[in-house]
Parts: C-alpha cells; sequence; structure tokens
C-alpha cells in the first residue's frame, strides 16, 4: 500500500475516533462519583440508568444514592460529546454552582 494512502487513513482513524461520544458507561460512572462528591459520601451505594438523549442533542443519567440516613434522586446531563458535566440536579433543583466547579452545599465549613 502507498506510504501516503496508508497515512491519510490511520490519520482519519485517529480524528474520528477522537471526534466520537463519551460512552453511556463513563457517562454513569462519572454521575456516580459526581453525586458521591456532591453529597460528600464517598461510601455510598449509587444507582444510575443512561436515560439516552434529549431532544437538544444532551445525554441524561438518572440515578439514586443511597446516604446513612435516606436516599436521594439525582440527575446528570452532559454535553453534546458526552464527555462533560453540564447539569446536576438533585434535592429538587439545579445544583449549577457545583457543576462550575463551586464546590458542593454539603461541605464541611
Amino acid at each position: 500500500m502507498n506510504p501516503r494512502i496508508l497515512f491519510s487513513v490511520v490519520l482519519g482513524i485517529v480524528f474520528a475516533s477522537s471526534a466520537m461520544a463519551a460512552s453511556p458507561d463513563y457517562m454513569m460512572e462519572d454521575c456516580k462519583n459526581s453525586s458521591q462528591v456532591f453529597f460528600q459520601d464517598y461510601e455510598a451505594r449509587s444507582e444510575v440508568k443512561y436515560e439516552g438523549q434529549r431532544t437538544d442533542g444532551t445525554p441524561v443519567v438518572n440515578g439514586t444514592i443511597d446516604l446513612e440516613t435516606r436516599s436521594e434522586d439525582f440527575q446528570c446531563s452532559y454535553n453534546t460529546a458526552g464527555d462533560t458535566l453540564v447539569g446536576f440536579h438533585a434535592e429538587g433543583k439545579s445544583q449549577l454552582t457545583f457543576v462550575k466547579g463551586g464546590g458542593s452545599p454539603h461541605m464541611s465549613r
């Protein structure tokens, strides 16, 4: 095979794979970890389910975390590539400060 053609094929594969969306497994694991960080309970058991994409193309993961005294539902949403958390909903409201790196409201002061 011509080296130029081979190089073009390899380069195309590299760019195509980097443009692919993150897997549902990645988003589910990331969402579980995010719930533990938000609630500041790193031993808590979380169950999550990948719900697919909304009409705007953003993937969604729903879950429940079992805390010491209660269970809480939460939802993670991701950018269209699925590699960045862009929304976290818990305790009945959007937790945008948490998503933007502002820390958890449950952090010890």
